[in-house]
């Protein structure tokens, strides 16, 4: 099947299903689709030519070419935005998943408010996503849908895909995005591909392709910063009663998962094994501030004082959507204050979180319309 579109990039399209199994082609998949600014799949193939000595040949020989690897890898930055499955996608690289259930609207599930969690209230539901543990076995299919300039939308589907990296990020005057990095098994174009190849160990193929999906969004209002606010304590219960600090003009946080990805082994046809992980969570990013108050970011980075630190986004309410960034124990590095022009003294402090045991180092809390993910 193929869908009629917009013959340019106006016209593509990104859907995700969670696998059941990894690299296993989903029964029946319910694909949650989303808006990202670019997608940018790429097939990643490792060749070789086989070159060797002979008399009066000066052109290397067409069949000796192999590919002794593939793979994949995806890049999807999109606007981060209410509703709109975003807990869907999130869970795809946090710690805690929920999928296909129900939202909790339990007792302390939601943001930080004067000194406690609330609890979400119609019509809002809570996710919690944590970043400290492992994420073994979780792996997602994505169908990608990119037109050519007759205005068909040509399907890619990307199988056995994780995510590597979500980089947060929110400037003065901009919108809340998040750039998101995947590794995947197999890149399949089912025009070429009849059959996919099974899951490991082994690499056959023997799996019906999936039909193409027409696709459906969801109303989605994005994150700005007119909506957000920073607030910094000694503790995370104490940072949710402080007031609002002035004087900043960025944020970002990365979270970032280092995974072997390149588990190619004998008897599968050069595809991977599943990508593990093989080095700490890194839970870092920037925040940017004029030099309004010496107190926050220049007295800290020069103590190497931890930080407790809360970036909402939207209002300190039980009942509205919300996105809150909940940081512990974070270490800032850069320079000192330095007055560097006639123009307002500012800086960028780059942190890192910390586990101290007790705090986990970074949750992102969702409180949001959609009652499933």
């Amino acid at each position: 099947m193929t869908i009629t579109t917009v013959g340019a990039g106006i016209g593509a399209s990104a859907a995700m299903v969670p696998e059941t199994a990894y690299s296993t082609v989903v029964a029946s998949p319910a694909w949650t689709w989303f808006e990202p600014n670019s997608i940018t799949p790429k097939r990643v193939k490792t060749t070789k030519q086989s070159s060797g000595l002979a008399a009066g040949r000066m052109v290397d020989e067409t069949l000796r070419r192999v590919v002794v690897e593939r793979a994949a890898t995806m890049e999807l930055p999109l606007d981060w935005c209410q509703a709109s499955h975003m807990t869907t996608l999130l869970n795809q690289i946090s710690s805690t998943y929920t999928v296909g259930a129900a939202g909790s609207q339990a007792a302390s599930g939601g943001i930080w408010v004067s000194g406690s969690r609330v609890t979400p209230a119609a019509p809002v539901y809570g996710y919690d996503h944590t970043f400290r543990n492992s994420i073994a076995g979780r792996s997602s299919a994505w169908q990608l849908g990119i037109p050519t300039v007759d205005g068909v939308l040509r399907q890619y589907d990307v199988l056995g895909t994780k995510a590597t990296k979500y980089a947060f990020s929110c400037k003065a005057g901009e919108l809340l995005t998040c750039t998101t990095s995947w590794d995947a098994r197999y890149l399949a174009d089912p025009l070429i591909d009849t059959t996919y190849p099974a899951p490991p160990p082994g690499g056959a193929d023997a799996q019906t392709p999936y039909t193409q999906a027409t696709p459906s969004y969801a109303a989605a209002i994005p994150w700005d910063f007119a909506n957000a606010q920073v607030q910094v304590g000694s503790s995370i219960a104490a940072a949710s009663t402080a007031a609002a600090v002035d004087g900043v003009t960025g944020f970002d946080v990365s979270v970032e998962r280092k995974m072997k990805t390149d588990r190619q082994y004998y008897g599968n046809q050069g595809l991977k094994d599943e990508q593990v992980t093989n080095d700490l969570v890194s839970i870092t990013g920037t925040i940017s501030s004029d030099f309004v108050n010496k107190t926050y970011w220049a007295d800290a980075f020069y103590s190497d004082t931890p930080l407790f630190v809360l970036v909402t986004f939207g209002a300190l309410l039980a009942t509205a959507p919300a996105t809150q960034f909940v940081l512990s124990n974070i270490f800032l590095n850069g320079d000192s204050p330095a007055a560097a022009s006639k123009d307002v003294v500012n800086g960028s402090f780059p942190f890192t979180a910390t586990y101290d045991l007790t705090n986990e180092p970074l949750s992102v809390i969702i409180q949001s319309t959609d009652a499933t993910v």
